[in-house]
C-alpha cells in the first residue's frame, strides 16, 4: 500500500501569478507548501495545458524555485501499474 499522498497542481495562475504564455511572479506561499509536502515523501504532479517550449520553460522555472515533479501532465507510474491504465 502507498505510504504517500499525491497533489496535482496547475502552473498558470496557480504556481505562477502569470497568464499563458508569460510566466509571472512566483506564488511563494504555495511553493513553500509544495516543498514541505515533497520533503515529507509525498508526490507532486504538474498538470498544465502548456506543451512544447512553453512547458519546458514552466518546468525550468519551477526547478529554479526548488519545486521538482514526480510526473508532468501524466499519472504516476505506480498508479498506472496499480490500475492497469493511464486514465
Amino acid at each position: 500500500m502507498r505510504k504517500h499522498k499525491t497533489i496535482a497542481v496547475d502552473f498558470d495562475g496557480t504556481l505562477s501569478f502569470g497568464r499563458w504564455p508569460e510566466v509571472g511572479e512566483p506564488n511563494t506561499e504555495l511553493i513553500s507548501f509544495l516543498k514541505r509536502w515533497s520533503n515529507k515523501g509525498n508526490k507532486l504532479i504538474l498538470w498544465t495545458c502548456r506543451t512544447g517550449q512553453a512547458l519546458e520553460k514552466a518546468v525550468k522555472w519551477c526547478e529554479q524555485q526548488g519545486v521538482f515533479f514526480d510526473a508532468i501532465n501524466d499519472n504516476l507510474q505506480e498508479y498506472i501499474e496499480l490500475y492497469g491504465s493511464n486514465s
